[in-house]
């Protein structure tokens, strides 16, 4: 059995490992809300993830659901059985409703709140389900707790106020997840709020079922070896994800200055560090391309915009110290330059040469190959007539 949680023995044995997750899992959130991935491409791996982790809080919080179901859960769109079904449901529901619970202030309306549950058709009722309530009302012993937590005044982060409280509020369930889905639902909403979307990758429902309370260990153990277990399974999902965009924007056709500014762009989030908007020029449109790749030429901007203004755009970012402009082949490209700041990491890429003398603006031109693949089209009808061949079935 878990020992009892001492916050001081805690806070010292578990806060640096707690600060270094939470600097991962902020910048892994950051970069996949930032990345410009199509809303397709993040939904749909997202759904992905949750469908795995409703599929172990099932199996957590109801004992009857044999973890054999799973395999069929997963090939299929629906669980055929009823239990599991019924838990998968009120996990997503649940899930999905948490930019509604935002507004809550306190502990104990999240907890009435929390737990979303479609309203039963008559008569439809099996033994073996534990059942569920839609909006209980708080427990006096959950309430108790959620008390002691206000009166409490620390210097812990967030994520390390959210652990120590996940190992009282787990002491009070005596250590076991069984029908205590507020426990794992609250969790999940606790760590949605620090860190959004992102978190809907972490499995840790998983992690639950396979490797806590298999053996006796203290508090700080458990979440040390959670620890490590998320910040594994984030940088997992780090190479996942620049794999997905590398492959999104052609990272291996990219010239070696490109490559390079693209690394800086996803170092820094997809921020916009030094973004400059004029209204006269067209900052606001282009600045959409340089900051998905971390450059931009002729070929990336739409025939349509006025080639003036758009000199006059890169100019301004030029001026503004955003980019450099290299000219190669009557070609030209646009790329972001690292911030000139002595903190910053990726200071080394700075080393990268570029020409100090001012560019040849006139040199600017929009060149995208669209405009050639439309003359060859106009061509092919001329040259296939000049042939006088029959049709196969003339």
């Amino acid at each position: 059995m878990i020992q009892a949680i001492n916050p001081t023995e805690f806070s010292k044995n578990c806060s640096a490992a707690i600060k270094e997750l939470n600097t991962a899992l902020s910048g892994f959130s950051s970069t996949f809300k930032n990345s410009p991935l199509s809303e397709l491409i993040k939904n749909k791996r997202i759904n992905k993830s949750v469908k795995e982790k409703a599929a172990w809080y099932a199996c957590i919080v109801n004992p009857n659901i044999d973890v054999l179901l799973l395999q069929d859960y997963f090939e299929t769109k629906q669980s055929r059985n009823i239990l599991l079904k019924k838990e998968t449901e009120q996990y997503n529901a649940t899930i999905n409703n948490f930019e509604e619970l935002k507004s809550l202030t306190s502990n104990s309306s999240v907890y009435e709140n929390l737990l979303v549950v479609k309203n039963e058709e008559p008569g439809n009722f099996d033994l073996f389900s534990l059942p569920v309530v839609n909006k209980p009302k708080c427990p006096e012993n959950v309430l108790e707790l959620f008390s002691q937590w206000q009166l409490r005044h620390g210097n812990e982060i967030e994520l390390e106020k959210l652990f120590s409280h996940f190992c009282e509020w787990h002491a009070l369930n005596n250590y076991s997840f069984s029908g205590h889905r507020h426990f794992i639902l609250w969790f999940n909403y606790q760590m949605w709020k620090l860190f959004g979307d992102a978190v809907s990758l972490l499995n840790f429902e998983h992690y639950f079922f396979h490797h806590w309370n298999r053996e006796s260990r203290s508090n700080e153990q458990s979440i040390r070896q959670l620890v490590v277990f998320l910040l594994e399974t984030c940088q997992s999902l780090e190479m996942e994800l620049k794999a997905l965009y590398r492959a999104d924007v052609h990272y291996d056709t990219f010239e070696p200055h490109q490559k390079i500014a693209n690394n800086y762009l996803y170092s820094i989030e997809f921020g916009n560090p030094n973004q400059t908007a004029h209204p006269e020029d067209y900052s606001l449109q282009l600045n959409k391309i340089l900051y998905k790749k971390g450059f931009i030429g002729g070929a990336d901007i739409n025939l349509k915009l006025q080639l003036e203004k758009v000199k006059l755009t890169v100019k301004n970012w030029y001026n503004a110290g955003l980019i450099n402009v290299v000219f190669s082949d009557d070609n030209w490209y646009a790329y972001l330059l690292p911030e000139e700041s002595k903190a910053n990491r990726l200071q080394a890429y700075c080393n990268v040469k570029f020409s100090s003398a001012e560019p040849d603006w006139e040199m600017i031109k929009i060149k995208p190959a669209i405009q050639i693949q439309s003359e060859e089209k106009q061509d092919e009808p001329q040259a296939r007539q000049a042939t006088g061949q029959k049709a196969f079935f003339g």
